[in-house]
């Protein structure tokens, strides 16, 4: 394994699965395919299966078994998911009130942090200021340690 770690929301995880009509599909399958070759590692929160079940389910409108067949697949690929401890979600409720996020996604954010990570997403909100980086910004600053096959 390596030492280069991120924080992945469900808007990139999404990309892992569905691609029609969404914007950065390459760059996110490039940190899925760093991540499933050791490239680095990439976290996910125990919040992102409720989230990437809903979007699937209520947004994509897939079959009920197909998300259940999908959420156990991410377990397999990301292993175990982060439960965020006490003073994360503290952290998390700070963030929330200061940005004016979700809990949801303050969450992440709060996670990134403590980890010392950066967390990819694709949400504007976490985007403009400054919270996260999308996959693009990623992949730029990153390419050439994720682009080598181990």
């Amino acid at each position: 394994m390596t030492d280069l770690r991120v924080v992945v929301d469900t808007s990139v995880l999404l990309k892992w699965f569905y691609s029609d009509n969404e914007l950065e599909v390459a760059e996110s399958l490039l940190v899925h395919h760093a991540h499933r070759t050791g490239l680095l590692t990439a976290h996910i929160l125990d919040l992102t299966l409720y989230e990437l079940g809903n979007i699937l389910l209520r947004k994509r409108h897939w079959p009920a078994d197909e998300v259940a067949d999908t959420l156990d697949d991410l377990l397999v690929i990301c292993g175990p998911t982060l439960v965020p401890p006490p003073e994360w979600r503290r952290n998390a409720t700070a963030l929330s009130a200061e940005y004016g996020l979700s809990f949801y996604d303050a969450s992440f954010v709060s996670a990134a942090r403590a980890l010392e990570a950066p967390l990819l997403s694709a949400d504007k909100k976490l985007l403009d200021p400054g919270l996260a980086q999308s996959a693009t910004q990623f992949v730029e600053e990153h390419g050439d340690h994720i682009r080598n096959t181990p």
